[in-house]
């Protein structure tokens, strides 16, 4: 098993998006997939399984944080 320290400097960045959202027009932006989920629950009222989480990229991260 690969050693994590030093940290290895893998970053990962997700959406929260609306299930059957054609566009998929992202409710919430996190590092954490989990913490995703829950803020978009948490901004929208709906319930965690309304939302379908996706990986992006730190460009589009960084573009969806900064609105």
């Amino acid at each position: 098993m690969p050693s994590l320290y030093p940290d290895p400097g893998i970053e990962y960045y997700y959406k929260a998006c609306r299930k059957g959202d054609r566009d998929a027009k992202a409710v919430t932006v996190d590092q954490s997939p989990v913490a995703a989920l829950a803020n978009a629950s948490d901004i929208t009222g709906l319930p965690r399984d309304n939302f379908e989480i996706y990986e992006i990229s730190k460009d589009e991260f960084e573009k969806l944080r900064s609105r």
